[in-house]
C-alpha cells in the first residue's frame, strides 16, 4: 500500500508539473499574441494617421491648382480644431537646377561654383560636377575631371555611366564625387530637379544658387532675396514682391549690363513650371506632396500636373 501511495504521489506531482508547464505555455502564447496584436494595432494606427495626412496634403494641393489661387493666399494654410492641418507653398521648379542640363557649359560652371560655396575644394567640386556632366552627355570622352566607362569599370560597374538623362535624383549618388557632395551638403536634393527648361528662376531659387550662377556676393544675393520676399522676409507668402523687371534685378544684384548680358541666357524671373508643395499633418505623421504644373497656360480650369509625387 505504501509503495502504491508513493507511486500515486509521483504521478500527481508529474501531472501538476505538466499542468504548470501547459499553463506557462498558454501564458507565454497569450503574452506573445498580445504583443503582436499591440504592434499590429500601432502599425494600423500609424497607417491610418499617414493616410489622413496624405488626404490633407491632397486637399491643399487641389486648392493650389485652382487658377485663381496665388502664392501666399490665406486658404493655403489651415488648421482644424483637432490639430490636423495642411500648409501649401507655391514657387516654380526653376528655383532648382536641371541636372540633365549639366552638359551645358554655363550650367556646369554654375554647379561647380555651387559645390565650392558649399565647402568642397575646387578639385573635388570639379570632379563631382564634371562627372555629372559626363553621365548625361552622349559621348564616351571623359572631361578633365570627369568620369566615363573606364573609371566605373575599375569599380566593377562597367554599365556606368548611362549617357542619358537622369530619371530620378537618387541615381545622382552613383556618380563619381557625389558622395562628397552629399557628405558636406545633406540637403543637396533640394537644389536639383529633373523637370523644367534649365533656366534658373531668380524669384524662387536659393541665395547660394544666385551667388554661384551670377557670380555675385553673398550680400547681393541676400539683398535680392529680401526684396522679393516682402516685409515678413518669408518666400511664398501674400506680401511677396517678386522682381519682374530685368533692370531692377540687375540693379539689386549690382551686376553690370555686360555681365548681365552674358548670364541672362541661363536665368529667368518667371519659371515655366509651377511647384506646389503641400504638407498634410496629423499628430506626428507628415506627408509632403509635390505637384508640378505648366505655369504658362491660361484659362479657368485646374492646371494639368506635369508630375506628382510624395517626399
Amino acid at each position: 500500500m505504501k509503495c502504491h501511495s508513493k507511486q500515486k504521489g509521483r504521478q500527481s506531482g508529474m501531472a501538476l508539473l505538466m499542468v504548470i508547464g501547459v499553463v506557462s505555455l498558454l501564458v507565454a502564447i497569450v503574452i506573445s499574441l498580445r504583443s503582436s496584436s499591440e504592434a499590429t494595432w500601432d502599425e494600423n494606427t500609424l497607417s491610418r494617421l499617414r493616410f489622413q495626412a496624405h488626404l490633407l496634403a491632397e486637399s491643399g494641393a487641389n486648392l493650389a491648382l485652382h487658377p485663381d489661387i496665388e502664392p501666399g493666399d490665406p486658404v493655403l494654410q489651415h488648421t482644424f480644431e483637432d490639430g490636423r492641418s495642411f500648409t501649401v507653398t507655391i514657387k516654380t521648379e526653376g528655383g532648382r537646377i536641371l541636372v540633365n542640363n549639366l552638359a551645358d557649359e554655363a550650367t556646369l560652371l554654375g554647379v561647380t561654383e555651387l559645390f565650392i560655396r558649399w565647402g568642397l575644394d575646387a578639385t573635388t567640386a570639379a570632379v563631382a560636377a564634371e562627372s555629372l556632366a559626363d553621365w548625361v552627355d552622349t559621348d564616351a570622352e571623359a572631361r578633365n575631371n570627369g568620369a566615363e566607362q573606364a573609371f566605373y569599370a575599375s569599380l566593377d560597374h562597367p554599365e556606368f555611366p548611362t549617357n542619358e538623362a537622369f530619371s530620378n535624383l537618387e541615381t545622382m549618388l552613383l556618380v563619381r564625387g557625389m558622395d562628397e557632395v552629399a557628405r558636406i551638403q545633406p540637403l543637396w536634393r533640394d537644389y536639383f530637379t529633373i523637370y523644367g527648361d534649365g533656366l534658373i528662376d531668380l524669384n524662387s531659387t536659393a541665395p547660394e544658387v544666385i551667388e554661384a550662377f551670377l557670380g555675385v556676393t553673398r550680400d547681393a544675393a541676400l539683398s535680392f532675396i529680401s526684396n522679393r520676399s516682402g516685409g515678413d522676409g518669408v518666400d511664398g507668402t501674400v506680401d511677396d514682391e517678386l522682381i519682374t523687371e530685368e533692370d531692377e534685378a540687375r540693379r539689386i544684384l549690382g551686376i553690370s549690363e555686360q555681365d548681365w548680358s552674358e548670364k541672362s541666357a541661363l536665368i529667368t524671373l518667371e519659371g515655366s513650371i509651377r511647384r506646389i508643395e503641400s504638407v498634410g499633418q496629423v499628430g506626428n505623421q507628415q506627408v509632403r506632396l509635390i505637384v508640378l504644373t505648366d505655369s504658362t497656360g491660361e484659362g479657368s480650369e485646374l492646371a494639368s500636373p506635369v508630375a506628382r509625387y510624395t517626399e
